[in-house]
Formats: C-alpha cells, sequence, structure tokens
C-alpha cells in the first residue's frame, strides 16, 4: 500500500475511534487529529469536512463488510451454514474494528447529501446479499422475508451495547449461538426438561 493511502487507512480508523467515543455530532476535527494522530490542518489532505470522513468511514465498513459475506458465503450451499455465515462474517468484523461499526450503527442517519445517498446503495447491497440466503427459510403465509432480515440485523448490529471481551464468546462461538438462536428460537432449543419445567410454570 502506497505512503498517501495508509496513512489515509490510518485517519479513518481516527475518525472512527473519535466517532465511536463521542459520537458524530459530539466529535470535533481536534478531536479525530488527537485519534489519529496528526495535526487538525493535516487532516483536509484527506477529507474535506467532518462529513466527508463520516462518509469514508461508512464508505469503507460497508464496501468491508460486502466483501466479507460475499467470500464467506462463497461454495456453502447448507441453508443454515449460510445463515451461520452472516452471523460469523458480521461478528468477526465486529471483533476486529469496533470502533467502525459502531459509527456505522450508531452515526449512519448523520450522514447528509450527497453522502447519504452513496452509502445507502451499499446498505441496500449488504441488506439484499442478507435477505437472499434468509429467503430458503421463507414461507407462503408465514413470518415475511423482511420481517426476517431486519430481525436478523436488531441482533447483530447492537453487539457492541453488550458484548464483554473475556466474559463472552469469540466471532465462531457467539456466531453459532445467536444464529442458532435466530433460526429455531430460544424456548424451541432448549433441552426438553427445561421446556417441561416453562410448561409446568405456566400452569
Amino acid at each position: 500500500m502506497a505512503g498517501f493511502d495508509q496513512r489515509r487507512e490510518q485517519v479513518l480508523d481516527g475518525c472512527a475511534r473519535a466517532f465511536a467515543l463521542k459520537g458524530y455530532q459530539g466529535a470535533s476535527i481536534r478531536d479525530i487529529a488527537r485519534a489519529v494522530p496528526m495535526s487538525a490542518g493535516g487532516l483536509y489532505h484527506y477529507c474535506s469536512n467532518k462529513q466527508e470522513f463520516l462518509y469514508q468511514v461508512c464508505d469503507r465498513a460497508f464496501h468491508s463488510l460486502i466483501e466479507r459475506l460475499t467470500t464467506g458465503l462463497d461454495g456453502i450451499d447448507d441453508p443454515s451454514e449460510r445463515v451461520h455465515t452472516v452471523f460469523k462474517s458480521h461478528l468477526a468484523y465486529f471483533l476486529e474494528r469496533p470502533d467502525e461499526l459502531i459509527t456505522l450503527t450508531e452515526d449512519l442517519s448523520s450522514l447528509e447529501a450527497p453522502w447519504a445517498s452513496r452509502v445507502r446503495v451499499l446498505q441496500r447491497q449488504y441488506y439484499g446479499i442478507v435477505s437472499d440466503v434468509l429467503a430458503p427459510f421463507a414461507v407462503p403465509g408465514g413470518i415475511s422475508l423482511r420481517v426476517a432480515t431486519m430481525s436478523l440485523f436488531g441482533m447483530i448490529n447492537w453487539v457492541h451495547t453488550w458484548y464483554r471481551r473475556g466474559a463472552d464468546p469469540g466471532a465462531d462461538a457467539l456466531a453459532r449461538q445467536m444464529s442458532d438462536l435466530f433460526l429455531s428460537g430460544f424456548a424451541a432449543a432448549a433441552p426438553e426438561t427445561a421446556r417441561s419445567v416453562q410448561g409446568g410454570s405456566e400452569r
């Protein structure tokens, strides 16, 4: 990677750190400069304003998520394993780049024109891939594919609000638990004895 491009990646990492810590509205250009670190004036060699910094962080995140997921799904035919791959890909990205995913989740709505429409294209692309993964489970008269897709994103997008390193499992084990929970439901996946106790408590 060329020197300018490498430094640009470091700048975007600093942006994500500042946004994750203070939120887009609360983070200043000086906060970003301290997070890189570099001079505030030097930042403008890479983006013209804070909106463009946010756009670049979100754009990079979505491109990375899409590339990881499409690569991970390649060659996997089993529908349940494909769902597991969605969880694993997204959660692994979160554990590797938490600041970036926090920014994407918390501050995407702060993007303005023309940046918002550009990122929305990538957002729809990512949504479409996940929706296609869930499509084999859709049945007429059942839960709508849109509800299922948005519920899955509801599970994975907010992991940063509760995940604790050291206490919670790594990406693969966490993805397995969450995808099983998503596909089977908590009560349905419980041991028979637990279901019997639960059924008895409802009488």
